[in-house]
């Protein structure tokens, strides 16, 4: 009998449980642009769930922009503002969606799975 990989089995990164908020700019299927702000719930180097207000079709390609205090963003190191995110998932619940994403460029280098069987 052959089995499925179990959702945790098949994250190449631990999520991390932390509330980040964004802004996601985005295009509906007309093409009209859209600006939302909304707030990850999770998120690891691969991707974060996201709790919005909008639904989001599965497939649907996204910015994400981090709200950045009135500090010059030069003078913070490898601080990264803007991500390109791919809608995997709209899930309703209450009055938001949960939408699973990934993100076009995982934001580190190295991949744990590939980097398990590497000498130190």
């Amino acid at each position: 009998m052959r089995r499925t990989a179990s959702v945790a089995e098949r994250r190449g990164w631990e999520r991390l449980p932390i509330s980040v908020p964004f802004f996601v700019r985005g295009a509906k299927p007309g093409g009209e642009e859209f600006l939302e702000f909304a707030t990850a719930l999770n998120l690891s180097a691969g991707g974060l769930l996201l709790a919005t207000r909008r639904y989001l079709d599965p497939g649907t390609n996204i910015s994400l922009e981090v709200p950045v205090a009135l500090v010059n963003k030069a003078q913070l190191p490898h601080s990264v503002s803007l991500l390109h995110a791919t809608v995997l998932r709209c899930t309703p619940d209450r009055q938001y969606f949960l939408l699973g994403l990934q993100f076009q460029e995982p934001l580190l280098n190295n991949h744990p799975a590939t980097d398990a069987g590497k000498s130190r």
